[in-house]
């Protein structure tokens, strides 16, 4: 009887530290970006961006991410191409319809390490529409803040097909496929 309330113990105590260990870092939207291109009419690219974004991750060290949980919003209003109609159209029921969904999330269901690169899959959700992804991650590198926390960055890229969500607007000149480029620095939470 004393082996199994010791062995159960055990677990208890490792499982304990290894929450304790756990840290939540924070996207600093002032040094990230949250990137797009779309091939136009078969010969050029429209990039844009999306202004207004929140993002955390559950776990990692600057060392190792294997297992860490990523959760993130975008909010559609914030899209930019520097175009202010063609922004106004993407918010519109054509692509995005923004007064219906104002909001893009994303939350990981797998973050696992594959050679030198991440793999990170998860529940991308645009227009209502949840699909599940897959996003490259390439660590760029850790360091210290001034303050002496911990401070990484990552370049996140993938595909998805737009219209598997619904934003399938402009169907003739717009391509389906959407690259996505996520430069991320993100910092401990104190």
């Amino acid at each position: 009887m004393k082996k199994p309330l010791f062995t159960l113990l055990s677990l208890l105590l490792i499982s304990w530290i290894n929450l304790a260990d756990a840290q939540t870092w924070k996207v600093d939207p002032a040094h990230s970006s949250i990137l797009f291109n779309a091939k136009h009419s078969g010969i050029s690219f429209v990039n844009g961006r999306f202004e207004k974004f929140e993002a955390t991750v559950e776990g990692g060290s600057p060392e190792d991410f294997t297992g860490a949980k990523v959760t993130f919003t975008a909010q559609v209003e914030s899209i930019n191409t520097g175009v202010g109609g063609r922004d106004k159209h993407l918010r519109s029921e054509d692509f995005f319809d923004m007064a219906n969904h104002p909001t893009i999330s994303f939350t990981s269901t797998s973050f696992t390490k594959s050679g030198d690169v991440y793999k990170v899959k998860g529940n991308l959700t645009m227009r209502g529409n949840t699909k599940e992804i897959e996003l490259t991650a390439n660590h760029i590198g850790s360091t210290k803040n001034r303050d002496g926390s911990d401070k990484v960055g990552f370049r996140l890229t993938g595909t998805v097909d737009r219209n598997e969500f619904g934003v399938s607007g402009a169907a003739r000149s717009v391509a389906p496929d959407i690259e996505i480029i996520c430069n991320v620095e993100m910092s401990v939470q104190q």
